[in-house]
């Protein structure tokens, strides 16, 4: 990139971030990516929820009217959104970016009666879109991010569908900010006195790693020293995770860093999974960065980042009949997928349970199914998601 496109990616990802905090200005930064893409629309959306149902739609240059209309009826007749659900996008699609055509051919989308009354009258005809967040974490729903043109301009070519696929990191950990803050009645948090509330962990970081800010859960936990602590210079693990300690500070580097161009951001739900003294899971650690509006008042300088630290022992509280009631796992199922709370290989985690090993795969296999996960780490954080539920 040449330095004034530099400049301007760099000033596009400080507005997404400052819109974690200001979800009102979403419509604004829509407006900047749009601009950045060379689109005339775009839209951030869950396509498969309602705002009736907990969803939301943050649009650029499509009015009430449309909105209205899709939120009604566009949601079960999109055909772009049912190619992406038939594929499995939706489900397990996270950062994937694609332009309209790789979905559903031009020429069969012109025939839709979706084209004709939702995209048609506002001049609509191309689409380039990605997957923000998909469906295997509960704290947030699948969530698209895209950008439109009208059908006489061109088609999106490699360099936007690689543009939108490099944005998607980034607008999935401002909105991962925005729906911790928001599940936890924080829609508009400003004050450390707010995120004293939290059950969480949190902590506020400088750009050179430092703790500007600590609330009482987070507190707790460095005054425990295990598995964080104060290392001197800013947030760390303790000793006994010397194994983790780079991965533990590329992860907080990323958050306080984030704006490499050439570098792939993780997205937010890339959680960091940190074990006790036994090897089970003890704390799920999420990190995001703040932008230039971040109002937290530490009494020091802006915090740069912003890190959540879920305690699993909360997990552990999730009743088996709560995941059979929610998911249709049968007692077995839901008594397997709690086991990933104690840790330890398949053997052990069998041995619990009191089956055999190949018992043991099958049941949670079945639970990884019915949950939408597929990996441990997908289902502790389902587990976490439950439990800040409850």
């Amino acid at each position: 990139m040449q330095a004034d496109q530099l400049a301007r990616y760099d000033a596009l990802l400080h507005r997404i971030y400052d819109a974690a905090l200001r979800p009102e200005s979403w419509p604004a930064v829509l407006a900047d990516i749009a601009t950045a893409n060379g689109a005339s629309h775009a839209l951030l959306y869950t396509p498969v929820h309602t705002p009736r149902q907990g969803g939301f739609l943050f649009p650029h240059n499509i009015p009430q009217s449309s909105l209205d209309l899709w939120a009604a009826r566009g949601i079960r007749e999109d055909p772009l959104v049912a190619a992406a659900i038939a594929r499995g996008y939706i489900a397990k699609g996270e950062g994937v970016a694609m332009s309209g055509d790789q979905l559903v051919p031009e020429a069969e989308l012109l025939t839709t009666s979706f084209y004709r009354e939702h995209w048609a009258p506002i001049g609509i005809g191309r689409v380039c879109s990605g997957m923000v967040f998909d469906g295997t974490d509960a704290h947030k729903l699948p969530t698209i991010l895209a950008v439109y043109r009208r059908l006489a301009d061109p088609h999106f070519d490699d360099k936007q569908v690689e543009l939108v696929r490099r944005l998607l990191a980034h607008v999935s950990r401002a909105l991962g900010v925005m729906f911790h803050l928001r599940d936890s009645r924080l829609q508009a948090a400003s004050t450390t006195t707010a995120l004293d509330r939290l059950s969480a962990g949190i902590f506020l970081l400088s750009q050179d790693r430092a703790i500007r800010f600590a609330n009482a859960a987070g507190q707790s936990m460095l005054d425990r020293g295990d598995p964080l602590c104060s290392d001197g210079v800013g947030l760390g693990l303790t000793r006994r995770l010397k194994a983790l300690d780079a991965q533990f500070r590329r992860c907080i580097a990323d958050a306080v860093h984030p704006f490499d161009i050439e570098a792939d951001a993780a997205h937010f739900s890339q959680a960091m999974v940190l074990p006790d003294r036994a090897g089970r899971p003890s704390c799920v650690l999420h990190a995001a960065p703040l932008g230039q509006a971040a109002t937290f008042q530490t009494g020091v300088s802006r915090p740069a980042a912003i890190v959540f630290a879920y305690d699993v022992a909360a997990a552990a509280a999730v009743a088996p009949e709560k995941l059979t009631a929610l998911f249709g796992l049968t007692s077995a199922e839901a008594r397997a997928a709690l086991q990933i709370m104690e840790g330890g290989g398949g053997d052990a985690m069998a041995s619990r349970l009191g089956v055999s090993i190949n018992t043991f795969r099958t049941q949670l296999k079945a639970a990884y199914a019915k949950t939408g996960t597929n990996r441990q780490t997908d289902l502790l954080k389902l587990l976490l998601a439950l439990s800040s539920a409850s």
